[in-house]
């Protein structure tokens, strides 16, 4: 199946969003403004939160490490299909250790109401980290998906699970840079630690990508030709020319897939999904943002396309963030009583 995302949107399970937080950790309820429902839906303010208890992970963390869980908008939508129908729970997430945060995974282990139902259903996991933009920020939000609750129910009884927040300045081998990137567009990315991570990738902008296309396409014309001599029998030329394209390119073949001039393709092969995030900045370190991106593809293998207002120059440096253990916080979390609409 193909997902196409564009930043600052995300069709994955657990959506994630940063959000801008100060100060130490003090667990209050704050102030939350309420959109009106859709009429299908409705959402209520839950007023109780609890602190996460101590991690059980085998490294403790430091009092710098510790977050907060609050709730925000708890939504309901109900359908008399099997579309669009669930609860979803709004989570947010507090502390200092989020500053420096790159991505996070949170997993819900229990959700059940005060009627017994288990709410848990199977868009409620999710096994990836996802990105977040903390950018010094010491919050964040997940929404996480629900089954919907017995009607007659009237709180969520308890909601509890674990956050993990890969922080990459923890381990420096979480972190691989290429440098000069013109020089390695087209070509197999070489660092240790895509290497231990069994990450294959490889950058094309669109100029070499389209010549690169057109010499492959020229290749496999005279192979089938080849073949079909051969053989003695003919061939679906178009079917088999993007067939073979796909199995080269994989999602840059895609329909889908839009390059501009200043576009640069990332094709991935990230079979345990652990590249969680891509960032661009010039020679001297400081930060090159892009315009948009676009991610074809999922899984083992994707591709995702970086827009760029201007060209980046050709000192311009690549910094792919790699999930390792020592750059993961793990702390269990708590809720109980969450109020239902």
């Amino acid at each position: 199946m193909k997902v196409c995302e564009k930043l600052g949107q995300s069709r994955s399970r657990i959506r994630l969003n940063s959000i801008s937080g100060l100060g130490c950790l003090v667990l209050i309820a704050v102030p939350v403004l309420f959109l009106e429902a859709p009429a299908a839906a409705q959402t209520r303010r839950p007023p109780k939160a609890q602190p996460a208890p101590q991690a059980k992970d085998s490294r403790q963390p430091a009092s710098s490490d510790k977050v907060g869980v609050l709730v925000g908008d708890v939504k309901d939508s109900r359908t008399t299909g099997t579309f669009f129908a669930g609860m979803e729970v709004e989570l947010k997430i507090v502390g200092d250790v989020l500053a420096d945060a790159k991505g996070m995974r949170l997993s819900v282990e229990v959700a059940v109401d005060d009627l017994g139902r288990n709410l848990i259903g199977e868009k409620t996991e999710s096994s990836e980290f996802k990105e977040i933009d903390s950018s010094g920020k010491t919050s964040a939000s997940a929404k996480v998906e629900l089954k919907n609750p017995v009607r007659q129910a009237t709180t969520i009884r308890e909601l509890s699970g674990s956050i993990e927040l890969f922080t990459p300045r923890r381990d420096a081998d979480s972190t691989a840079t290429i440098t000069h990137l013109s020089r390695t567009l087209g070509v197999p990315i070489s660092a240790p630690a895509l290497k231990a991570a069994g990450i294959e990738l490889m950058v094309w902008n669109k100029v070499q990508f389209e010549a690169r296309k057109k010499a492959e396409e020229d290749k496999l014309k005279k192979e089938m030709a080849a073949k079909s001599k051969k053989d003695g029998e003919g061939e679906d030329l178009g079917e088999s020319l993007a067939s073979g394209l796909q199995k080269m390119f994989g999602g840059l073949f895609s329909s889908f897939a839009q390059m501009e001039e200043n576009s640069l393709a990332f094709q991935i092969t990230d079979p345990q999904s652990k590249l969680v995030g891509i960032e661009f900045e010039d020679e001297r370190g400081k930060p090159i943002s892009n315009n948009g991106r676009m991610t074809i593809g999922g899984g083992k293998e994707k591709t995702t396309i970086y827009e760029f207002r201007e060209k980046l120059p050709e000192t311009a440096r690549v910094k792919l963030l790699v999930l390792t253990p020592k750059a993961t916080i793990k702390v269990p979390f708590k809720i109980a009583d969450v109020p239902l609409p």
